[in-house]
């Protein structure tokens, strides 16, 4: 009885989805608004709760993923390039520790494919797209993560000074690799805007889609008992950048 009454009260059981639903519920119950207004709120409210309650970030990203499930075998590699993203500078610094967000595969896989063909070179990109800058960048980050595996940095080449996807692969064009077999590697929700830079800018190099999110078989019974709306939003939030960025991309380059 217990473990059937946890697993229904599962979603009330989440702080963030009870603060959502007490939330709706007084919005509903005090408003006051005009109707013209009244009717614009409900809508907002209305597609607010959509994207809250359903998997709409996770569809959303299935589409920006799904051409990267299956990768192609790899016959050779002469250079593999690893885009920044999963280096927690801030932790980093302030526990003097290696710290690294839910992108990690980024530079684990570069290191598996790196022990796969033992002639590669792995090139990592990135530096600080922040304002105003951190202590240390994502560089420093990368150069602790390959030293704390044992891997060394010997085989491993640092661009620096780059602040975001475009920089990044601008940077790698620069590199003369065009005769080569070269790989990039990002998550796979990353890889769909990744690829459409490089191929406009005539970068020949194949995908290695790491990190991938949306790939969970869905059912009804185990999403309810592990609704989070955080998680809904955070899905959301992540599809929602990655469109703005392929149509800002396609509108101003």
């Amino acid at each position: 009885m217990y473990f059937y009454l946890s697993k229904i009260l599962a979603p009330f059981l989440n702080p963030t989805n009870v603060v959502f639903f007490l939330l709706i519920f007084f919005i509903y119950k005090n408003i006051k608004l005009k109707f013209k207004f009244k009717f614009l709120f409900i809508f907002i409210t209305f597609i607010f709760t959509f994207i809250s309650l359903l998997p709409i970030g996770k569809i959303g990203l299935k589409y920006l993923e799904n051409d990267y499930v299956f990768q192609k075998k790899l016959i050779n590699v002469d250079n593999i390039f690893v885009l920044a993203g999963s280096e927690e500078m801030n932790t980093t610094k302030a526990i003097n520790k290696l710290n690294l967000t839910n992108s990690s595969e980024r530079l684990i896989s570069s290191v598996k494919l790196a022990l796969e063909y033992p002639n590669a070179t792995i090139y990592f990109l990135g530096g600080d797209g922040h304002l105003i800058k951190n202590e240390i960048d994502e560089v420093y980050v990368a150069k602790l993560f390959f030293e704390d595996i044992g891997f060394g940095t010997t085989r491993v080449k640092f661009i620096q000074n780059t602040r975001n996807t475009i920089e990044n692969l601008k940077a790698l064009k620069k590199i003369n690799i065009q005769d080569q077999s070269n790989v990039l590697i990002t998550s796979a929700f990353h890889m769909k805007r990744s690829m459409i830079i490089a191929n406009t800018l005539d970068i020949k190099i194949k995908p290695y889609a790491v990190d991938f999110r949306s790939l969970e078989k869905f059912n009804l019974i185990n999403y309810y008992q592990r609704l989070s709306v955080a998680s809904n939003w955070e899905s959301f939030n992540v599809f929602f950048r990655e469109l703005i960025g392929i149509l800002a991309f396609k509108l101003f380059f």
